[in-house]
């Protein structure tokens, strides 16, 4: 049996990965197609709710997208693109079912592409139905580790480059509506989101690596849950950033709803210029009282 050398594997590897991305970005188009097709139903509604339409124009730098409710839909159209089911199955977007049919990992989801330290292709998150959606990451892959991948800094790299801070949400249409309010009032804000998870170091690295600022916001909201997952995400951030700031999102409301009210722009852009330092936010430690001294007393007990 012929040995494979180390370059040889190495090259291996190398032309995986890149079937690997390259997939990626075209499933990319594939759920972009479907989203703008669809005339009809939750998710348009659900963008038009969040006040998030904009996205449905060609010329939006969120080329976010809709897998269809179908079993596969998206298999059937690579495998037509000439992917296999290697490349497929290994890029995480499609799996084995126990009768042996690959199908599709990501169903009746809004789409859209996450990207490593190098802007690279490597996986998807997926947004599901209503006001408070779950959210789905791609499996951990030979490209893929959700830690390790962020979105929003590939669709805002050319405001990000010209000064734009960076605010983290949680939710994509929060980073929309922030970024949208940013280019309406004149500011450059480019929203980061995290989609149901805690900023890691990795991820803050791939944030300071494509800003030009030292200060970075964080949008808090009544969402007790993603509260603490924004005040737990201060020391990797502050590892990178000299300055990170906050902000509070009034009467309980995210970013995207708060836009949604009366003069809701105008609240919104009052509370991001009103910013403070993360720490002040996170719950202070309260003082236990004194106990009394338990030790024995130095005089023994009367005989």
């Amino acid at each position: 049996m012929n040995a494979v050398s180390s370059d040889s594997e190495s090259e291996l590897v190398s032309g995986e990965r890149q079937r690997m991305m390259v997939a990626h970005l075209a499933a990319r188009t594939f759920f972009r197609m479907e989203l703008l097709k669809q005339n009809v139903g939750w998710p348009p509604e659900q963008l038009q709710d969040r006040g998030a339409s904009a996205v449905l124009s060609t010329e939006s730098t969120w080329k976010i997208g809709y897998a269809p409710d179908s079993y596969t839909r998206l298999t059937d159209h690579l495998l037509q693109k000439g992917f296999d089911f290697r490349t497929l199955i290994r890029a995480g977007l499609a799996e084995w079912t126990e009768e042996g049919t690959a199908v599709d990992v990501f169903r009746d989801q809004l789409m859209i592409l996450a990207r490593d330290e190098r802007l690279d292709p490597v996986g998807f998150v997926g947004i599901g139905q209503g006001a408070k959606p779950a959210f789905e990451a791609s499996p951990t892959t030979l490209i893929h580790r959700p830690s390790n991948a962020l979105v929003g800094v590939e669709e805002q790299l050319e405001i990000l480059t010209e000064g734009a801070l960076v605010v983290v949400v949680d939710d994509p249409l929060d980073a929309m509506a922030i970024e949208n309010l940013g280019r309406k009032a004149g500011e450059r804000w480019a929203g980061i989101p995290l989609c149901g998870s805690q900023m890691s170091s990795a991820q803050a690295k791939i944030l300071y690596r494509y800003t030009v600022t030292d200060t970075v916001i964080v949008a808090l909201d009544g969402d007790q849950e993603w509260r603490s997952r924004a005040l737990a995400s201060h020391p990797d951030l502050s590892y990178f950033y000299k300055r990170v700031r906050a902000v509070e999102i009034p009467d309980g409301h995210t970013p995207s709803s708060l836009l949604q009210t009366e003069d809701g722009a105008q609240r919104l852009y009052d509370a991001m210029v009103s910013t403070r330092p993360l720490e002040d936010y996170k719950p202070r430690r309260q003082h236990l009282p004194e106990l009394d001294d338990p030790s024995p007393s130095p005089v023994g007990p009367a005989l």
